[in-house]
């Protein structure tokens, strides 16, 4: 099985390699936490509450050639506004999730340069999401 990344609009779908790292998926918590507070006698007062959305989810690896075409395609995703996906994991959960553009959504450098480059390329990248 592989990765999955399909528009929710078009149902559109591209798959990605199932090598690739989800290098986040345990340093994100549900759990909300204000910084520890002292009331007057002493007492510390913590705030909880759980997060409904905005879990990270970066798909890296440097081990992971992908072509230019393919690249090409998800970028023109990243400028369509509103754009929602469901990323399905390949051991088979889903996700709702949006690019995280505020921080590049996707990053992508070429293995080697030549020119003139062709669809078939092969690059580096790194995918930016988060859930929504």
């Amino acid at each position: 099985m592989v990765w999955q990344l399909k528009r929710n609009d078009t149902k559109e779908s591209i798959e990605l390699p199932d090598d690739m790292h989800w290098n986040d998926e345990f340093s994100w918590s549900k759990i909300a936490q204000s910084n520890p507070e002292w009331t007057l006698t002493g007492s510390m007062v913590v705030q909880q509450g759980t997060k409904k959305a905005g879990r990270p989810i970066t798909l890296t690896g440097d081990w992971i050639w992908h072509r230019r075409e393919d690249l090409l395609l998800l970028r023109s995703w990243c400028d369509v506004a509103k754009l929602t996906m469901t990323l399905t994991h390949y051991d088979g959960r889903e996700f709702q999730v949006i690019w995280r553009l505020h921080d590049t959504g996707i990053d992508a450098q070429p293995v080697y340069y030549q020119t003139p480059e062709t669809e078939d390329e092969p690059y580096l990248a790194t995918f930016k999401l988060m859930t929504i």
